[in-house]
């Protein structure tokens, strides 16, 4: 999976982090593997991946629509961990002005 994922022939520009990659369209089969391959069905699959993946399709959103930095941090995954992730994990920054979320009365409704 990190190979798969980090493939220049099948991701433009693989180590960026962009959440934008999947707005106005769902990920093709087998082209996201963030829970292993093969049918959830019939295979050895993680038992929170549909909670994971509502979760992930959520946050990209979320991220898509923000005005977000990301901070000079080591992205580097060490293959030899399992599960992995990024040795800084990662990090973003918001700008204050930028709103989470707007409910009636917020600064962004008045």
């Amino acid at each position: 999976m990190h190979g798969h994922h980090r493939d220049p022939a099948l991701w433009p520009d693989p180590e960026r982090f962009d959440p934008r990659r999947f707005l106005g369209r769902d990920p093709r089969p087998g082209e996201l593997i963030p829970q292993g391959g093969g049918d959830a069905h019939t295979g050895h699959r993680c038992t929170g991946e549909d909670i994971t993946v509502h979760l992930v399709a959520t946050l990209s959103t979320t991220l898509a629509d923000l005005d977000f930095d990301m901070p000079e941090q080591d992205l580097r995954i060490p293959v030899s961990r399992v599960p992995t992730r990024p040795r800084s994990g990662v990090r973003i920054q918001i700008p204050a002005r930028t709103p989470l979320t707007t409910s009636p009365g917020s600064p962004a409704q008045r």
